[in-house]
């Protein structure tokens, strides 16, 4: 059960400090991997006996109307899971959320992933007792380890929440300044355990770059807090050009799959190119874009048919003119490179069904 609070809020996605700003504004928006261009130390992979990273491409959201950081965020996981959704189209298919028209907010993720046909898990962050840092981590972890790329909303370290004129209930809402994906986890633990130990590490995209940023538990959470002001500073553990979530509430969603009826075999997608998507907002001209589709956890031998829908509202009702490719397996992953290109504009859906697993609509 959701039980999500809508209250007015301004932009908080958007309320990002001046360097961050600037790492947007300098990206390299092109899909050549530089990773010396990071000199953070979060950048360096550190060595784990277990590794999980799920198929998840980084790079560069858009900067404009309270940023697109949210709405990258679920097009990166969506990748996951074997769809592409412009940045845009998420917002398309999101309500206001008191930010700056529909920005991805805690406000009104819930409904973007409903029109999205998305299907996630919430973090009870207005059901659970404060503070909630350990049950956030255990959720986060639990969720990598099943496939399941997590988008979190995270705190600038020395940021003040809430921004001028933000009126919702503070202590249930928005005390954050950025959205990004979480795409991985490490551990010298085997992921048959879902405990979150000390030396863990959790990987994740920052939404301004092309490397993945890592973090160990004992940095995630942070403090915000308000005494007798109405606005709060944030104090984050990873230092002065860092972030972490609020320890009281965490503001997390877990992507599992898509709302289809039908069994279908795990699938993800990548793009080509990857780093950035043209901004239709500010007038620039969309782009083709390759997809290219790895079908997991296939029987061999078994016969397979690869959909594919053109937008959101057309996605997952099967029929002919949708059936794109048929195979047989032949091993228990299958790749498959769409020779039909799509826009950077749209939202685009794949699925991997068996054969004889769907009635084909007429």
């Amino acid at each position: 059960m959701r039980l999500v609070l809508l209250f007015p809020v301004v932009s908080m996605a958007g309320h990002m400090p001046e360097w961050f700003k600037e790492k947007l504004k300098n990206a390299d928006l092109s899909d050549n991997y530089d990773l010396s261009a990071c000199t953070d130390d979060s950048c360096a992979q550190p060595s784990r006996k277990y590794t999980k990273k799920l198929p998840m491409q980084p790079g560069v959201q858009w900067m404009d109307h309270g940023g697109y950081c949210g709405a990258w965020s679920v097009q990166r996981a969506a990748l996951a899971k074997g769809a592409y959704i412009s940045q845009q189209q998420v917002r398309d298919h999101a309500k206001f959320g008191g930010g700056h028209d529909e920005e991805i907010l805690n406000t009104n993720i819930d409904g973007a992933f409903k029109k999205l046909h998305i299907k996630a898990e919430d973090f009870q962050f207005n059901v659970l007792p404060t503070p909630q840092a350990d049950a956030y981590l255990k959720f986060m972890k639990k969720h990598l380890i099943a496939d399941n790329p997590v988008i979190w909303m995270v705190m600038f370290n020395g940021d003040h929440s809430p921004d001028a004129g933000y009126t919702m209930d503070n202590q249930t809402n928005g005390i954050y300044g950025h959205v990004e994906p979480v795409v991985g986890i490490m551990s010298n633990h085997p992921f048959t355990d879902e405990t979150v130990y000390d030396d863990d590490v959790f990987a994740y995209f920052d939404d301004a770059g092309k490397a993945t940023h890592y973090v160990a538990p004992g940095k995630i959470p942070g403090e915000c807090k308000f005494g007798s002001s109405k606005t709060c500073r944030s104090s984050c553990k990873t230092g002065p050009f860092g972030q972490c979530v609020w320890d009281q509430r965490g503001y997390i969603y877990a992507i599992q799959d898509f709302s289809d009826e039908h069994a279908a075999a795990p699938l993800s997608l990548s793009i080509s190119p990857f780093a950035s998507e043209p901004n239709t907002r500010e007038g620039k001209k969309p782009i083709e874009i390759t997809g290219t589709l790895t079908a997991t956890e296939l029987t061999t031998g078994s016969k397979y048919d690869i959909y594919r829908w053109d937008s959101a509202e057309d996605a997952f009702v099967y029929n002919d003119a949708n059936k794109i490719e048929t195979f047989t397996a032949t091993k228990d992953t299958h790749t498959f490179e769409d020779p039909k290109k799509f826009m950077s504009s749209s939202a685009t859906y794949y699925r991997c069904v068996p054969a004889s697993g769907v009635a084909v609509m007429v």
